[in-house]
């Protein structure tokens, strides 16, 4: 039997998902202390370089130490802070410069039944090799304001080897418009990195790519999924039948879309 998804486990899970899907880039660099963790993507895009704080962050300093490091080499980069790091680790976030973006709830969906549904107009493909993380990389770019050649760098055509994560696609003909990450835990799977065409929202294409792949996931034995939730998501995950566990705080040392 799984173990609850606690706050503890989810941060491991999001520290453990954030490198799988971040660490194959070219130049990525990971750091894991107990407590506290960090994937740098070493791109100047915020959005692409994480520190995450859990229990036990500040013991040795060692959150302040990972925002130094992403500091020292003048990287923008994203602050994932869960309450049990306590109200101290804000307040470090702050003495550093960093400055208070959103409330980030990690949602989770226990195991239940998923039908397909949105949008029949896309078809759903997994991503494979250059063609494939071009396309995402496209994607990812309009729908997140970032460089397409800094996404095309963090995430390489080889992220799509390694058996623990999928990367799919929703395409109009040859176009693609939408793009999902799994990261696979066991019987726990993550998603990452949802989004879609901006000039094609509203249309269901995000609610027909992340059903289909969860259900596909499901069928292949995942039992319950979890995510971070952005403002502008939070609805679609709530009507998939996903419920917020905890909610993190988010701080920024650059521009993020992630308000």
């Amino acid at each position: 039997m799984s173990k609850p998804l606690t706050e503890s486990i989810l941060e491991r899970l999001t520290m453990q998902g954030l490198t799988t899907f971040l660490g194959d880039g070219e130049k990525s660099e990971c750091v894991a202390f107990p407590g506290a963790s960090s994937v740098l993507c070493h791109e100047p895009v915020t959005d692409l370089n994480y520190v995450v704080a859990g229990h036990g962050a500040n013991q040795g300093d060692r959150f302040r130490t990972l925002c130094r490091s992403a500091l020292s080499h003048k990287l923008p980069f994203l602050a994932i802070v869960f309450p049990e790091a306590g109200e101290r680790t804000g307040k470090i976030a702050e003495e550093l410069g960093l400055v208070y973006a959103v409330d980030f709830p990690i949602m989770v969906r226990e195991d239940s039944p998923i039908e397909t549904a949105g949008s029949e107009e896309v078809e759903i493909r997994r991503s494979s090799g250059m063609a494939g993380a071009a396309d995402c990389a496209r994607v990812l770019a309009v729908a997140f304001s970032m460089p397409e050649e800094s996404v095309l760098r963090a995430l390489p055509p080889s992220l799509t080897e390694s058996p623990a994560i999928d990367v799919y696609l929703a395409y109009e003909g040859d176009r693609a418009v939408g793009s999902v990450t799994l990261t696979h835990h066991g019987d726990t799977t993550g998603v990452w990195a949802m989004g879609t065409d901006t000039s094609l929202q509203k249309r269901g294409i995000g609610r027909r790519l992340l059903s289909s792949v969860m259900a596909e996931a499901h069928a292949g034995g995942t039992r319950r999924f979890f995510l971070g939730a952005t403002p502008a998501g939070y609805r679609l995950y709530e009507s998939l039948g996903f419920q917020t566990r905890c909610v993190t705080k988010v701080y920024a040392a650059g521009e993020t879309s992630q308000g």
